[in-house]
């Protein structure tokens, strides 16, 4: 989809704070925050302290609070009336769509939420059409991801041990799990130089690596997982500069891309 502009956000085709809209934003609550942590400790008998388990996120809650301002009646009414249809009770989950210069990395990114409250004071400010609502909405997945996908090209070299290094930075603080997708290659090794992290196959053809998955998938669709060599780690980048480095045992230059989609918690 098409980037948004600088501080707008998108909901079930609403949008929010264009110079011209009549709905402008006054506060954003909730994409920053990290959200409630559910934790696994178990409580140790006769001891002190705790048995250290395994945390994992709820989900997030994130409050907007808009001014709804129109020229005349009609203007205020519409956009009034535009607001409360887009933010219904009883929706499925959609993306709430934004573009905050500085967080997810200055671009737009979505988190997928549906309204769980919406209030407004009907007031003296409401007599002249200005009407600030506050819209609690809760996501089920707490993640933030980027609205497009990033992919790098990385090549493999003729001339060894010279092999060119494609660097890039992971800027989400998910680490990425990526796709990696090799037309044709016999025995493919990529590797990590910053932590000199590896994985390799003993196979020659077609491979998608999806490292999500922890899935690799050869010409025939075939899997062909227990081709992985001994040593291997599913690739994944933390956040930072990463130099990956292709090796393979063909005679013509082999060209993989690394693709994955930023996220953040």
């Amino acid at each position: 989809m098409a980037e948004l502009e600088n501080w707008t956000c998108e909901y079930g085709g609403l949008l929010m704070g264009a110079p011209d809209s009549a709905i402008s934003l006054v506060q954003v609550d909730g994409l920053l925050t990290l959200p409630e942590v559910r934790t696994s400790d178990l409580v140790l008998v006769q001891r002190d302290g705790l048995w250290a388990g395994d945390d994992y996120l709820n989900g997030r809650a994130v409050t907007l609070t808009v001014e709804v301002y129109g020229r005349d009646q009609t203007e205020f009414a519409t956009a009034l009336a535009g607001l409360q249809a887009a933010f219904r009770a009883g929706r499925a989950e959609l993306p709430l769509r934004f573009r905050f210069p500085g967080l997810a990395g200055g671009r737009t990114a979505w988190v997928r939420v549906r309204p769980r409250k919406r209030s407004a004071p009907l007031d003296l400010n409401f007599a002249y059409g200005v009407c600030n609502v506050a819209i609690e909405l809760y996501a089920t997945d707490p993640k933030i991801y980027a609205d497009s996908s990033r992919a790098v090209p990385v090549t493999t070299s003729l001339t060894p041990p010279t092999d060119p290094v494609s660097r890039f930075t992971v800027v989400g603080s998910v680490p990425a799990k990526p796709v990696i997708d090799i037309p044709y290659a016999t025995n493919p090794r990529i590797t990590d130089d910053v932590t000199d992290a590896f994985f390799a196959l003993t196979y020659s053809g077609r491979v998608r690596i999806d490292s999500a998955k922890q899935t690799v998938i050869g010409s025939m669709n075939e899997d062909i997982s227990s081709l992985v060599v001994e040593g291997s780690t599913w690739p994944e980048y933390e956040y930072g500069e990463h130099h990956l480095r292709l090796t393979a045992d063909d005679t013509a230059v082999v060209t993989a891309e690394v693709s994955w989609v930023e996220a953040w918690t």
